[in-house]
């Protein structure tokens, strides 16, 4: 087989098709595709993208060129092993999504210099949250009969799963940072200034939201029950308490706070057998200073063996975060959990303004989860250029970014226990709390709508944000083999594989003499699967500049975020200031400080990430 347009063919012969329907109406993942391909007729009845993959390359003749598989992560694995597998796209290339690149495939039969274009088999992953008595649960994985949390404290289930095929999705993000990915025709219970509440479409919404004199709303949600037992190994307030105020990486189990209040709560919730004690440095005690012992030394520490079991023991203070058992305690443990957080590392001012602050990022965004999950809600900001001093050190050393979760808000409990600060506490009410700030078109894609039961309509997405259900009574498309549009800067493009065609890789790149690709058909090159490759490799930014809005971004970023120094939802092929910001923090890593950590890459910074993660950085 010398050129891809054999297996864009045969794709796109099927466009159109659709997999069945249950008795009930529901589409079910029965396809033609599985009996079709000899060893994956297993997979009939599950998601069938890589299936479908598989099947046009036998239908092809191209058999040996693709892998056979019903699994994307296998897929893009199967190419990888050949050496095989890019950031950049080509004509009858196969195209893998998602985290990993193993949440959908396609086979891009035309590209330019923003978009791919792909025909594809079955939906793709539907990744928004809904939030359950259990936690939360993709959109994707959500069926008839699953209960759901009502914003309102009523039971509520899901009466209705719809596929909607292809729509125009958008990003609705809220003052405080959370953000919601929803289709132009998805509903919102809002209210606008003054006005009566109303369900409004995603559209209407951004047109509301446009209006620089309209400030619009979502509702408040109550506190979340979850199915929580709370049989947690160590009390809620204590590990609150020790996750801001412990220390557990030199020796023993250390606790530094000097309130008379807090000293007590700790002595009271201690297990059996279990004492704070002064830590003896020398011949004296260190003032506020204490350490937590068990009987039976070290070994028999029922504290410590329980702080092993959640991933705690050993953390410093920039890796500290909340254990997921506890973030899904009841809504009474989660509030005494964020009491001891606050008492150990929030503050509160005169006029009633709370905040928490932590050099753990993950720690102040599970923070900011526990807050949203019990009715309030926070605004997360990074603050830069911070310098640490001790009594003992004159000279300011610079310290790492501090996370602060500003104006904390919440309107049904106090967050606090210690007197001091409890008592300067206010509740801050409001039915409806949350602003939104923005509504922008993301991509189009494939999206579905539930219906639930609950008597206002709503349930919880994204952010612990409130959103209506569908007024649809379900769509006349199911999962079949579809035409694609997508943004080759969006972070779900994640990979692409390219076949062995005998003639090379055809591409419409006008980097290498195309003339790129509107939708309709390229005027391509012919380009050799080494000079692909090398490519791939060399498209990394020049050094000493600030890096372009171009594909060579994401290979960095990629390398930051497998780094643990930038969020995967930011990987977007645009060099920004979150982009800047975790470069510089690579620049730290390496031993560079001040005006040389400035997130601008330099040919040694560069070169070394790159030997890391697979990439070259030319002279």
């Amino acid at each position: 087989m010398s050129n891809p347009d054999d297996i864009i063919n045969v794709a796109e012969a099927e466009v159109g098709y659709h997999e069945g329907r249950d008795a009930d109406g529901d589409w079910n993942n029965i396809q033609k595709y599985s009996e079709q391909v000899p060893g994956l007729g297993w997979s009939d009845g599950q998601p069938w993208c890589a299936t479908f993959v598989s099947w046009c390359a036998l239908q092809a003749g191209a058999a040996e060129l693709f892998p056979r598989t019903a699994s994307c992560a296998t897929g893009l694995q199967w190419f990888r092993d050949r050496g095989r597998s890019s950031d950049y796209p080509a004509i009858g290339a196969q195209v893998f999504y998602g985290p990993g690149g193993g949440s959908h495939t396609g086979i891009v039969y035309a590209y330019d210099s923003n978009y791919i274009f792909s025909v594809e088999g079955n939906a793709q992953s539907l990744d928004s949250a809904v939030l359950t008595p259990r936690g939360f649960v993709r959109m994707g994985d959500i069926r008839v009969g699953d209960a759901v949390v009502d914003p309102e404290g009523h039971p509520s289930v899901v009466t209705g799963v719809f596929p909607k095929g292809v729509r125009r999705v958008y990003r609705v993000t809220l003052q405080d940072g959370s953000t919601v990915e929803a289709c132009d025709e998805h509903l919102w219970k809002v209210k606008a200034d003054a006005r009566k509440p109303a369900v409004v479409t995603t559209l209407e919404l951004a047109r509301m939201v446009a209006n620089p004199t309209m400030r619009v709303r979502v509702p408040q949600i109550q506190p979340v029950e979850y199915l929580a037992e709370d049989l947690l190994p160590i009390a809620p307030y204590l590990l609150g308490l020790l996750i801001g105020e412990g220390g557990t990486t030199s020796g023993g189990l250390h606790f530094t706070n000097t309130d008379p209040e807090i000293l007590e709560s700790v002595r009271e919730l201690l297990p059996a057998d279990h004492a704070l004690v002064p830590h003896v440095a020398g011949d004296s005690a260190q003032p506020g200073n204490w350490r937590i012992t068990g009987a039976g030394g070290k070994a028999g520490n029922q504290v410590i063996g329980a702080l092993r079991e959640l991933g705690l023991w050993a953390k410093t203070a920039h890796d500290k975060f909340i254990p997921g058992t506890y973030k899904l305690a009841s809504a009474k443990g989660r509030l005494e959990l964020l009491r001891g957080l606050l008492d150990a590392d929030g503050t509160i001012d005169a006029t009633g303004r709370v905040e928490f602050t932590s050099c753990s990022r993950q720690l102040a965004l599970d923070v900011q989860e526990v807050v949203r999950s019990l009715g309030g809600h926070a605004a997360l900001n990074v603050k830069t250029k911070v310098f640490y001093t001790s009594p003992s050190q004159k000279t300011p050393k610079a310290a790492s970014p501090a996370y602060r979760l500003q104006n904390i808000n919440m309107p049904f409990d106090n967050p606090f226990r210690l007197p001091r600060k409890a008592d300067r506490f206010r509740p801050r009410n409001g039915a409806w709390h949350r602003r939104i700030v923005s509504v922008e078109y993301l991509r189009d894609d494939e999206v579905q709508c539930i219906a639930v039961s609950a008597p206002s309509h709503l349930y919880i997405t994204d952010g612990f944000t409130p959103t209506h259900n569908t007024n649809a009574t379900g769509s006349a498309e199911g999962d079949g083999v579809y035409y694609k549009k997508r943004s080759r800067r969006d972070s779900y493009v994640y990979a692409y594989g390219y076949p062995a065609y005998s003639g090379g890789i055809v591409s419409a790149d006008p980097s290498w003499g195309g003339t790129g690709s509107g939708g309709g058909q390229p005027q391509v090159v012919v380009v050799s699967l080494a000079r692909v490759r090398e490519a791939a490799r060399k498209d990394a930014p020049a050094p000493g500049t600030p890096m372009a809005y171009r594909d060579g971004v994401l290979v960095v970023e990629r390398a930051l975020a497998a780094e643990g120094l930038l969020d995967s939802r930011y990987v977007d092929g645009s060099f920004g200031t979150r982009t800047i910001s975790a470069y510089a923090a690579w620049q730290r890593r390496l031993g560079y400080g001040g005006s040389d950590a400035d997130g601008i890459p330099g040919h040694d910074s560069l070169a070394r990430l790159g030997s890391a993660h697979g990439f070259r950085v030319g002279a």
